[in-house]
């Protein structure tokens, strides 16, 4: 009888060790038994801390998105108020150069009167001096002319390259704002980690890729996976692999094309303000100077007779 009641007892002792065995689980095998279920808690926890913190990160990008857009605001009014200004002087020049150019009308005007009155009168000698400081004064305003347009133009050509910056500028902001990268953004994988889970890519805010947007692999023109951009410099980037997103018997490699997400009916960029050229000067000469210039050095008159006619 007292070996039965040793049996009986050996069984309910294994049995409860056995029953305390699978209570006690696995510290490998989340959710299983009392150290399962301590290893799916830390898990959890340790989840938790990575989303504050991804979310605490998120809300400084916000902040320092809305700084930045606060500084672009004030540096568009800033520049909208020099491009007022630079347009007033523009039109102040137009006005001055075509104040010149009538100017320059009425002296040619007046050399072409002068040089009908040497046959009229006599007094060659003075006649010639108000030509000389008549073409002078051509010459000047000619000058000035010239200068006036080459000051325009260069204006012109620095208001239009303040035009493209700002363009740019908002651009970039409007993509950190939306959280999508630049539509037309193109680039290639540099470098795979498969066992990471990440890639590296060889452009970055130079090509107007945004932190925590999304960009497809392309191979042959056909979508293969998707990438979470996680960090973005100048001149790269880096990005996490979406595992769902892989095609099926396909793996990213070094040198796939890199692009952002395409839409089936891409709406079409805005042409860019063309550069306003400057007014060509006319054509003809302002005062074409005959062939005997007369205000050319006179040359050594030779000997004549006494009686030769001085204007012959």
């Amino acid at each position: 009888m007292a070996n039965i009641f040793a049996i009986l007892t050996a069984i309910v002792l294994a049995l409860a060790g056995f029953v305390a065995f699978k209570n006690k689980g696995n510290n490998q095998d989340e959710g299983r038994g009392y150290d399962g279920w301590i290893l799916k808690r830390q898990n959890m926890e340790a989840a938790l801390a990575r989303k504050q913190k991804e979310l605490k990160d998120l809300r400084q990008d916000l902040a320092d998105t809305e700084t930045e857009l606060d500084g672009v605001n004030k540096d568009n009014a800033t520049k909208t108020e020099e491009n007022g200004v630079q347009a007033k002087k523009n039109a102040d020049l137009k006005a001055e150069v075509a104040a010149l150019k009538a100017e320059a009308k009425a002296k040619a005007s007046e050399v072409a009167e002068k040089e009908d009155s040497i046959k009229e009168f006599g007094d060659v000698d003075q006649v010639l001096a108000e030509l000389r400081e008549l073409q002078s004064d051509l010459r000047r305003i000619d000058l000035d002319i010239t200068q006036g347009e080459a000051t325009r133009a260069d204006l012109e050509a620095q208001r239009a390259g303040v035009e493209r910056s700002l363009a740019d500028v908002r651009k970039r902001i409007s993509w950190r704002v939306s959280g999508e990268s630049n539509p037309d953004a193109v680039t290639r994988i540099r470098s795979v980690y498969a066992t990471l889970g990440f890639v590296t890519l060889a452009g970055g805010d130079n090509l107007g890729i945004v932190k925590n947007s999304t960009l497809e692999v392309v191979r042959d023109g056909e979508p293969i996976a998707k990438l979470l951009v996680t960090t973005v410099e100048s001149n790269g980037a880096a990005a996490d692999i979406i595992p769902d997103s892989v095609v099926d018997g396909e793996s990213v490699q070094t040198g796939d094309t890199v692009r952002a997400p395409q839409t089936d009916a891409p709406a079409a960029p805005e042409p860019a303000p063309a550069p306003v050229s400057p007014e060509p000067l006319e054509d003809a000469p302002l005062a074409p100077e005959p062939a005997d210039d007369p205000l050319a050095p006179e040359p050594e008159p030779e000997p004549e007779p006494a009686e030769a006619d001085p204007f012959g």
